[in-house]
């Protein structure tokens, strides 16, 4: 009669004796049923008495791949059960398994780093096989390729087969990695994880990573992690990998990421945050960023541009003036604006006023590259935001809109791009006059 397979076997079912502990067993002419106990660490298994069996072990590389499991080897079939459908490697071929037997114990949690067979016991009824299973120890990190197994060679004996699966930790490996990172602000002498900024300002932060387990640290390395949108600040290294400096160039909050490893892979990771907030103030605070750009790519090469902001006034004869404010034509009682590589910022002073605001390209700009966003803050809070989008001609000029200066906020541009050259396109649709009626007949 053909023997049926072990996993064959496992397959069918499994019914539970206790707390731990699992039986195989088969219909009319199955081979011996195999139980597995699984101990706790500390837990003892029942005493057993009868004859210590003799065990060998073969190369082990010819058993990478098994299922996990606890099998007991009589037959090709029981060998091929015992992998994943259609990948067993041959038997080996010092297996004479009219003679012989093969245990095998294949991990079957992934904290699992060893198991070994240490001791084969016969009773009258049935084979105790002891099977020492050792999982990770506290703050490890197993790096395996494959999952651990243990395979002996026993004499053959048609017996039930009881695995007893004694549970043990490894040795702690300790604390990973102690990783701190402090920042401060234009040289001062206080260093912080938390530091307060503001556009122009300089960042310097530092890390420091001391290990605390039997591993030691074999990288660490200090990142900007995440920007605002529309910043393009980099980190340069001044005093190595672990310390470097940056500048803030527009609203928001930076994260300065701190990262160490040690020899068992395990990773600390601390971020210092670096708060760039808008002032409670009543003036308007007006940022030009870019957006649309590779983190790579250098701001000093975006196209030239040049906000302003415009105030219409009546000079003593009555007559409308237009005021204007710019980087070039600096109005102290209406602005001030200030420059960093392709960033403006400009203050527009507390007022009533309604101040029209627009840019103007010096160099063309195509749809596809870094395109230019205006934002608005008022009283510590942002309160607008647009950008463009669209090609620009050389001595284009893009209507922003009109700041309402008592809500800080952005009011629509006007009806059409006066300004803006012929290849611009209107920032929106120039209202055409209705049509005139039909004359009557």
């Amino acid at each position: 009669m053909r023997r049926t397979s072990w996993l064959a076997v496992l397959a069918m079912g499994t019914t539970v004796l206790g707390a731990g502990s699992s039986v195989l067993s088969g219909g009319c002419g199955a081979s011996p049923a195999i139980t597995v106990v699984h101990l706790g660490p500390g837990e003892k298994s029942e005493a057993i008495r009868g004859d210590a069996v003799k065990t060998r072990r073969g190369a082990q590389e010819a058993y990478a791949g098994l299922r996990g499991g606890f099998y007991v080897v009589r037959s090709i079939d029981d060998w091929r059960t015992a992998w994943t459908s259609g990948n067993e490697p041959p038997m080996p071929s010092t297996l004479d398994t009219s003679r012989s037997m093969l245990l095998l114990a294949v991990a079957e949690k992934k904290d699992t780093v060893q198991l070994q067979v240490h001791r084969v016991v016969e009773t009258g009824d049935r084979l105790h096989v002891w099977v020492r299973s050792t999982k990770a120890g506290q703050n490890c990190k197993p790096k395996l390729d494959r999952s651990p197994f243990d395979a002996v060679v026993a004499p053959r004996i048609d017996k039930p087969v009881k695995f007893y699966v004694e549970e043990d930790e490894a040795e702690s490996c300790g604390d990973p990695p102690a990783v701190t990172v402090n920042c401060r602000v234009n040289d001062t002498p206080t260093w912080a994880p938390k530091v307060a900024a503001q556009p122009g300002d300089k960042v310097d932060c530092e890390m420091s990573a001391v290990t605390r387990g039997k591993f030691a640290i074999v990288d660490s390395a200090l990142t900007l992690g995440e920007l605002p949108g529309g910043s393009s600040s980099k980190l340069a290294y001044t005093r190595g990998p672990s310390r470097g400096a940056f500048s803030v160039d527009v609203f928001g909050t930076y994260a300065v990421r701190a990262e160490a490893s040690d020899e068992a892979g395990r990773k600390t990771i601390v971020t210092a945050s670096v708060d760039a907030l808008p002032p409670k103030t009543r003036d308007v605070l007006v940022q030009l960023v870019w957006t649309n750009f590779d983190v790579s790519d250098d701001p000093d090469t975006f196209p030239r541009v040049k906000l302003r902001a415009t105030e219409e006034t009546r000079d003593a004869k009555n007559k409308p003036v237009t005021n204007e404010c710019s980087l070039d034509t600096p109005r102290a009682e209406l602005c001030e604006v200030k420059t960093r590589s392709a960033y403006t910022h400009m203050k527009l002073k507390a007022s009533d006023k309604r101040l029209p605001l627009d840019v103007f390209y010096a160099d063309e700009r195509i749809e596809t590259g870094p395109l230019v966003c205006i934002q608005l803050y008022f009283d510590g809070a942002r309160t607008g935001e647009t950008c463009d989008r669209k090609h620009r001609n050389p001595e284009d000029r893009w209507q922003v809109g009109t700041v309402d200066m008592v809500t800080g906020k952005l009011l629509e541009p006007p009806l059409a791009d006066a300004d803006a050259g012929a290849g611009a396109g209107a920032d929106a649709a120039v209202k055409k006059p209705p049509p005139k009626p039909a004359p009557k007949k």
